[in-house]
């Protein structure tokens, strides 16, 4: 698509909005002959990144940031066609996106190492950039997370290519004609950045294997994720997959707390999220209450036209998608699931739909991607833990307690890359770090963590005597 500074503009794909299937737009379909080509100019570009001083990485970072805040609404409104997201849930992200960029040119100038004393002189050591970062990304935040891996490699100055979901790309390609704006105006040549557009069983498949990218960055699902263990070689790589994150409520736990938490958490960007509530796990004592209530409030979740202001549920990315998650509901209740609410499914949208179900339902083991909460109900807190812990799963946790002791437990014996205390398992901010264990991924992103990742330690040894 953006290639070497040179924009191929092919009609080989449709775009779709997922919620009226109308077509957006049209991408190219880049061959792996093209993906090749692409690769080695970005290649070429190495020592350009690499010796662009600090300050002239924050201020690409910096200036990028600026553009992104001079169209908020429009680009906004670009995610919404593109994904189906509810237009003030994409607001959201493309600020968050802003603050990204504005992250990334902070770190951009923190690139710090250290100094080893020894009996005949020191040790120094600096972080260097890898050199070609291949960035794959899928539709869930078409903005932001794309944002948090070029931003970061921007930042500890490496050359590019990325490759955006075709599911949803075209935000993608506003944020590459900023960015071409500002790599013109700062006489940088063009070839460090390339949009690769197109099937990924060819332009992934072939980021993932070729031998010139030096760190690769996915995020998407588990099968993908695990074939890429297998094919990527000698190459750094970092692996965001998905989740089945529990939410744990103890009997101690402010409920209404935990309703506002779960609503949040479970039905943000319907579901299509991959740190949302995957089962809520709660003491006996409370279920009935926290039943009650989330289903209150789930009941007047607004279903409609996404660019509408109040609209909070919309369409999932494909009327495929919706057909998958339909069957899974409809498996849950004949393995004697509970329907409580919902469970309708209209072309592509899901009803928000809330089941009461047992360790042993499929619903416990997966992740649904779609606005579906199952709850279990527990014992107690030892039953909670190890109900989250039997999974192949290990992103996100949440526990609600108002026990410091149990919180602190939790914390030190839940096997998960992140525990949440007294929040969803959704909670993120863009500079902490983030990622699972597990089958949930490798490595971390979040700013700072990604530039490490991002880098190589060089260590330099200095005799003085």
């Amino acid at each position: 698509m953006f290639i070497n500074g040179e924009w191929i503009n092919r009609k080989d794909i449709e775009v779709k909005n997922p919620y009226n299937n109308e077509i957006i737009g049209y991408i190219p379909s880049l061959s792996r002959n093209e993906t090749k080509e692409a690769i080695k100019i970005a290649e070429e570009h190495k020592s350009t990144m690499k010796n662009l001083s600090p300050t002239i990485r924050y201020n690409i970072l910096m200036k990028i940031a600026s553009e992104l805040s001079k169209n908020k609404r429009e680009l906004a409104k670009l995610i919404t066609i593109d994904v189906g997201k509810p237009i003030k849930q994409s607001i959201i992200e493309v600020d968050r996106t802003i603050t990204t960029f504005k992250f990334s040119a902070f770190y951009s100038r923190e690139l710090r190492g250290e100094t080893i004393p020894f009996d005949d002189g020191m040790v120094i050591t600096k972080r260097e950039p890898v050199g070609l970062v291949g960035a794959i990304t899928p539709f869930n935040f078409p903005l932001n997370l794309f944002a948090h891996k070029i931003a970061p490699a921007i930042a500890m100055g490496n050359s590019i290519v990325a490759h955006p979901s075709s599911k949803a790309p075209m935000i993608t390609i506003e944020l590459t004609k900023i960015i071409e704006k500002v790599l013109k105006s700062k006489k940088i040549p063009l070839g460090v950045f390339n949009l690769l557009t197109g099937e990924g069983h060819i332009v992934g498949d072939e980021i993932v294997k070729n031998n010139k990218i030096n760190k690769l960055s996915f995020t998407g699902s588990v099968e993908v994720g695990e074939s890429i263990t297998k094919k990527a070689g000698f190459k750094k790589i970092t692996l965001e997959l998905g989740g089945n994150n529990p939410m744990i409520i103890l009997k101690d736990a402010n409920i209404n707390k935990a309703v506002e938490s779960c609503m949040s958490g479970k039905f943000l960007n319907s579901g299509q999220v991959c740190i949302s509530v995957g089962r809520v796990l709660i003491e006996q004592e409370v279920a009935d209450e926290f039943i009650n209530k989330i289903v209150e409030k789930v009941k007047k979740l607004k279903i409609g036209n996404p660019l509408d202001e109040d609209t909070n549920i919309n369409s999932l990315i494909s009327s495929d998608s919706a057909e998958r998650v339909e069957k899974l509901i409809n498996q849950s209740i004949g393995q004697g699931g509970k329907l409580i609410c919902g469970g309708k499914r209209e072309n592509s949208i899901i009803h928000p739909t809330i089941l009461e179900i047992t360790e042993d339902n499929i619903l416990a083991n997966i992740e649904i991607f779609a606005p579906v909460l199952p709850i279990i109900r527990v014992n107690d807190m030892n039953e909670a833990l190890n109900q989250a812990n039997n999974s192949n799963y290990g992103l996100h946790s949440g526990v609600f307690t108002q026990d410091i002791n149990k919180a602190l437990y939790f914390a030190d014996n839940l096997e998960y890359g992140g525990v949440l205390i007294n929040n969803s398992p959704t909670f993120r901010i863009d500079n902490m770090p983030f990622g699972g264990i597990k089958h949930s991924g490798l490595g971390r992103e979040g700013i700072k963590y990604a530039i490490d990742e991002m880098s190589e330690i060089k260590t330099i040894v200095v005799n003085t005597k």
